[in-house]
């Protein structure tokens, strides 16, 4: 797929930063708006923290909240929180393509520049074919699952809510966002209440993880017919990354947590690889779980809150530092100790260019995490700095899992959730947006080399 070059007036003309931003911004607010009606919510009153922690944390598909989501608000409420989970997934600029679509207007040269920034793709050509692809598949996946969630939900909770409650989980699960309505029994009890039914488990693994892969992957893979040889490096490091990332997590938790009662060290072990494999790949964003993350052992948290870190791929509904970013400073790191200048993959060189972005992303957020979790630990110091640290993780790189304290965050602590919620969504693809724009800037001035020690 060959790259069409980018002018710099057209650059110039347009930020797809701050389109992006004001986009998502418009959004936040319309919901919180929306949220605060009284036909919203099935209690007396709403903060307007609270309207604004949850249309966030959807639009964000972030999956952390304050309040039980069934339990809160009405089936008006939950269609709200319904479309901003969409609008989060699949990005402002591919919902805006979709009136371009309805209306019949014609997508220009700017247009497609925010569309493909919009999914953090830097290849105009075939920009508007791949947004009707993903757009498709959406519908797509989202609708099987819906179908098959709703078979296994009638049961238990009759034809038309079966339904909702199918259609609800396959769009929070396939867009990465973590919202559920399992809290009718016992508010934020989560997946944990419908742990033991491996159907209902496993569908809504295999959505996130579709979900999870990335939009250009999707349509790497039909182009080459699932022959991996055939496909671009792109989909090969995130195909990739993500079989090791799973395989290890996978491996990990179940040994980790084998003997561990309060989480998989009663069941068989059938049900016991299913609940782990499942806990290796809901923290990569999907924010679902089956067991308590209070509950875990203090190492399997430490790999948890790494999983989140490094959340899914690049052009997907995931969020976090992505697989293909940590996994090319894994590979630039065994290059360097080999004495190698240049760092080569699949048969294809990395761009130094491409490696001090992914240095750059990486070390902002872990330095955003950092801060973010010392600032909330000093505003309560009451609640345990490894809880504080794991929901700031959550937070940041959009994930949702949560270690049971949101409800009990100070206003000031939420506000700074939501600020992380908000960066994490769209402040990390800002930064990438930013390293995609500018990585061809002249230096004006060049000084003399120099050496430090280092090590």
């Amino acid at each position: 797929m060959k790259s069409l070059p980018i002018s710099k007036t057209l650059r110039k003309r347009i930020n797809p930063a701050i389109v992006m931003l004001l986009g998502y911004l418009a959004v936040i607010g319309v919901g919180t708006a929306l949220l605060m009606l009284p036909i919203s919510h099935s209690v007396h009153q709403v903060s307007f923290l609270t309207a604004l922690f949850t249309s966030t944390s959807a639009t964000s598909v972030t999956g952390l909240v304050v309040v039980d989501t069934v339990q809160t608000w009405t089936v008006f409420g939950r269609i709200v929180i319904l479309c901003l989970m969409q609008i989060g997934a699949l990005g402002f600029m591919s919902f805006t393509t979709i009136f371009f679509f309805i209306m019949g207007r014609r997508i220009g040269l700017s247009q497609r520049l925010l569309i493909i920034q919009s999914i953090n793709l830097h290849d105009i050509q075939g920009a508007i074919r791949l947004i009707r692809h993903v757009l498709v598949g959406t519908m797509m996946f989202q609708g099987l699952g819906a179908i098959a969630l709703w078979i296994r939900f009638i049961p238990r909770y009759g034809l038309l809510n079966g339904l909702g409650m199918g259609i609800f989980h396959s769009v929070a699960a396939f867009a990465n966002a973590g919202f559920d309505l399992f809290g009718y029994d016992y508010p934020l009890t989560g997946l944990t209440s419908h742990k033991g039914d491996g159907f209902i488990v496993i569908t809504i693994m295999v959505l996130a993880l579709i979900g999870g892969l990335g939009f250009f992957v999707w349509e790497d893979l039909l182009q080459s017919r699932f022959r991996f040889r055939k496909l671009h490096l792109h989909s090969k490091l995130v195909l990739t990354t993500s079989f090791w990332l799973i395989l290890v997590g996978w491996v990990f938790f179940y040994v980790a947590e084998r003997n561990n009662a309060y989480t998989i060290g009663e069941m068989g072990i059938s049900r016991a690889m299913v609940v782990s494999l499942f806990q290796t790949i809901t923290p990569r964003s999907s924010g679902f779980s089956v067991v308590s993350q209070g509950q875990l052992l203090g190492v399997t948290r430490m790999i948890v809150m790494i999983l989140m870190l490094i959340g899914g791929s690049t052009g997907s509904s995931a969020g976090g530092i992505k697989n293909v970013t940590v996994g090319i400073l894994f590979l630039s790191a065994i290059n360097y100790f080999r004495g190698k200048a240049r760092l080569s993959v699949y048969g294809r060189s990395i761009p130094t260019s491409q490696i001090k972005s992914a240095l750059a992303i990486t070390t902002m957020v872990l330095c955003v995490t950092l801060a973010g979790s010392v600032t909330i630990a000093l505003i309560q110091p009451d609640i345990p700095f490894s809880a504080v640290l794991f929901e700031t993780i959550s937070a940041i790189a959009t994930c949702g899992l949560s270690h049971g304290i949101t409800g009990f965050l100070a206003p000031v602590s939420q506000v700074l959730i939501i600020l992380f919620m908000f960066f994490g969504r769209v402040g990390i693809m800002t930064l990438g947006m930013a390293a995609f724009l500018k990585h061809n800037a002249v230096e004006k001035t060049k000084y003399p080399d120099t050496w430090v020690m280092m090590g």
